[in-house]
């Protein structure tokens, strides 16, 4: 059972790339905007605990993604030690481009499987992220949205 999820995962993230190949994106720097996008302005520090990575890590993600156009960084107001990461209005945009690949998967999946099976895939591997402790970013926020970089 394991190794068929596995390579479900690797495949389906196989189509999703290729999805998101014209866009110019990856599926995590994907994740990353659409996150961005529920958060609203947040620290790279927020985007790394609610992706479960190390700062460094978000920070090249970061920087990936401001070479590309699509976020932008500034001096937290509140806090003068961090930065603030918001959508650029080409970020903003490829978010929808975003939302239309993943309807597409989703679309691809319901196509292969029938809306009841792919409803239950849905529901179970919601179930099983939860139990893992897996969370969407956004889903529980702190308190403080600005956190020091």
């Amino acid at each position: 059972m394991f190794h068929a999820l596995l390579h479900s995962a690797d495949l389906l993230e196989r189509r999703l790339t290729e999805r998101l190949a014209p866009l110019g994106v990856r599926p995590r720097q994907a994740r990353v905007l659409v996150a961005i996008d529920v958060i609203g302005p947040t620290s790279q520090t927020v985007l790394a605990r609610e992706f479960d990575i190390t700062k460094g890590s978000m920070s090249t993600m970061i920087d990936r993604l401001l070479a590309l156009g699509l976020v932008q960084r500034k001096k937290s107001e509140t806090d003068k030690r961090g930065d603030v990461v918001t959508l650029s209005s080409a970020g903003g945009l490829m978010v929808s481009d975003i939302r239309r690949a993943w309807q597409d998967i989703d679309t691809m999946v319901e196509a292969i499987l029938g809306p009841e099976k792919q409803r239950l895939l849905a529901e179970l591997s919601s179930e099983l992220k939860t139990a893992l402790g897996g969370t969407i970013p956004g889903e529980a926020m702190p308190e403080e949205p600005f956190d020091s970089d």
